[in-house]
């Protein structure tokens, strides 16, 4: 039994251990520490009245986690560190600005949590759009989008069409894929994100991936293949965006888009047109009339039914 005496020592050292339980207990459930030189979110809406339109944007979430650290919520986890700016009073030189950065840095400053959630972008830096030092604000806006999904400053295709303005007179052609019109976006067939070929095509083995989604009678495999479309793809008799000729053909009459391979010039390459072919007659000059399975055959190497 203790003494008497001693009963004081352990009543102390009883208050002592269920204080130091209770101060861990409210240390674990504490938001992290103000970290040197931010300042929190909160303090950057007194000057930016963003706070409405920011709740809507998907960045918010990172913003309501508050066992984040500033670093990793809210708006300085893209601007940088607040507390030079808030004491210079609102001196803009302090603070991390998207409008003054050069492309690459606004690239990298997206991609640091980006690349973490989407492994699609770790081709970003080196595809058409990475390599030709276009930023992410190019098209995209967190504060003030026009199209909240992807926050895009402007909705597709005209977006695209501010750079690759070329395209916007091939899909005013009378053969097009409806884009214009909403039925398709420029996305369903790029990847402004990456990709590995010229065009950045949604494709992972050859150019024609994009087409076959829609096409997909075209696709095979086939006993007997054209050539062409395995080696060249769709695009060596198609313009994908729209032409002047029916089934967005690249010659207006089929005999001369066909006589572009199989003449005597190229005969090395692909066979010469038959002799008998007198292409003089009408009778002649429409190939598919006879070869209708241009794109492959299981049953006629000549293209037959």
């Amino acid at each position: 039994m203790l003494q008497q005496k001693d009963g004081w020592k352990v009543a102390v050292l009883g208050i002592f251990l269920a204080a130091f339980a209770s101060g861990f207990a409210l240390l674990a459930k504490a938001p992290p520490a103000q970290q040197k030189n931010y300042v929190g979110g909160d303090t950057c809406l007194a000057c930016h009245d963003i706070e409405e339109a920011f709740a809507k944007n998907p960045h918010y979430k990172s913003w309501k986690d508050e066992s984040l650290p500033w670093d990793k919520r809210g708006c300085e986890t893209c601007h940088g560190p607040g507390e030079a700016h808030v004491d210079g009073g609102g001196d803009v030189a302090q603070i991390f600005r998207f409008t003054e950065a050069s492309p690459q840095d606004i690239s990298e400053t997206c991609l640091d949590c980006h690349l973490k959630q989407n492994e699609t972008l770790v081709n970003f830096l080196r595809n058409e759009h990475g390599l030709n030092t276009v930023a992410c604000t190019e098209c995209h806006t967190v504060h003030t989008p026009q199209k909240m999904e992807g926050l895009l400053k402007a909705r597709t295709p005209a977006l695209c069409y501010d750079c690759h303005n070329e395209v916007r007179s091939q899909f005013n052609r009378p053969f097009r894929h409806k884009v214009n019109e909403g039925l398709m976006d420029c996305a369903d067939c790029h990847n402004p994100h990456g990709g590995y070929s010229a065009r950045q095509l949604r494709t992972s083995t050859g150019n024609d991936l994009p087409c076959y989604k829609c096409h997909a009678d075209k696709q095979g495999p086939f006993v007997f293949e054209h050539a062409a479309v395995r080696v060249e793809g769709c695009a060596i008799c198609h313009d994908p965006h729209g032409s002047s000729n029916p089934r967005l053909l690249k010659r207006s009459e089929v005999r001369f888009l066909c006589l572009e391979c199989h003449s005597a010039t190229l005969g090395v390459l692909s066979p010469n047109a038959p002799g008998f072919h007198n292409l003089t007659q009408p009778g002649w000059q429409n190939c598919t009339t006879c070869h209708v399975e241009i794109h492959g055959s299981n049953l006629s190497e000549v293209f037959f039914e």
